[in-house]
């Protein structure tokens, strides 16, 4: 049955029955690429989500997927109302965010972090937490971690730590840090380390699944021969460091977070700087409660890199 046939099969439409838990379906099935993904994502099952499209079709009058015996394939018409829903999921979000802000004008509440694990685990948990928590006991925070950004216009979290700008109209953000970084070595092996040229020492690399980082690009640029170990993690890496299988690059702030490792500073390495910014969402940057968050992780992160 061809598409046109198959609109040609719906009811009439009536977009006045148009479900904004509908869409939420829809974009879900367009960002993940199946139905099956996508219930994965909404916490539920392939049946419903099925189910809540073809609702949704109905409401419309037209086809938004080709179901076959694969996954099911987005039609034009489809790819066409993506932007008109994310406007509308964006104002929902806005309108959720506005109601938070009327029924609870004080510091307090919950607000979720996205931040990679190092950040979490080296200056988000020993120094913002505690201080946060003593000042304002009602707020809570949870912390999401991953290198992957996280989707702060549909509500995946409230407060996002990145190492690159945001372009995104609904998306406010500032850098609040430019984080020098440093060969680090563990402190033991600091002797011999600084003995060898840049291009003999052991490299320990991070690759991340489609994201360039400074790092890597320095390394191509001025070493020129494979790392003796490559991981998809940080954490691993800073382990490997501090057990002296080799050296990476990492902000040199590390060297004071942690005694185990030291910079190495050899001369004319002219390694890169990381910057460090704070994102929300712009209909809810001035809540009590967001503005406490990223100004608690401003204080924190300045002061790391004063004392480093």
């Amino acid at each position: 049955m061809s598409v046109m046939q198959m609109c040609m099969a719906l009811p009439t439409p009536d977009p006045t029955s148009i479900q904004w838990d509908d869409l939420r379906y829809l974009l879900a099935a367009l960002r993940h690429g199946s139905f099956t993904a996508a219930a994965r994502h909404l916490g539920t099952d392939q049946s419903t989500v099925s189910r809540r499209i073809a609702a949704l079709e109905a409401s419309l009058g037209v086809i938004l997927f080709e179901r076959g015996a694969r996954a099911p394939v987005a039609t034009e018409a489809a790819v066409n109302l993506r932007d008109g829903a994310e406007r509308v999921e964006a104002e929902m979000a806005r309108f959720a965010d506005d109601v938070v802000g009327i029924r609870h004008p004080a510091v307090s509440g919950r607000v979720r972090l996205a931040a990679t694990e190092e950040i979490a685990v080296h200056v988000i948990v020993p120094r913002v937490l505690p201080a946060l928590r003593t000042r304002y006991p009602g707020l809570h925070v949870d912390l999401l971690t991953g290198y992957g950004a996280a989707d702060l216009v549909a509500r995946e979290a409230d407060v996002a730590i990145r190492f690159f700008q945001t372009e995104r109209g609904e998306l406010v953000g500032r850098r609040i840090a430019q984080l020098p970084t440093a060969i680090l070595g563990a402190r033991a092996q600091a002797r011999r380390l600084r003995r060898r040229a840049v291009t003999e020492l052991d490299w320990i690399a991070v690759e991340l699944a489609g994201l360039a980082t400074p790092e890597s690009t320095w390394l191509a640029a001025h070493v020129g021969r494979p790392p003796v170990m490559v991981c998809s993690s940080y954490q691993v890496q800073l382990a490997a460091i501090r057990a002296g299988v080799g050296v990476g690059i990492g902000p040199r702030a590390f060297t004071t977070l942690d005694r185990a490792f030291v910079a190495l500073d050899p001369p004319g390495a002219d390694l890169p700087a990381l910057d460090l910014f704070v994102v929300t969402r712009r209909a809810i940057r001035t809540l009590p409660r967001i503005a406490a968050v990223i100004d608690a992780i401003t204080d924190g992160v300045v002061a790391l890199g004063a004392e480093a």
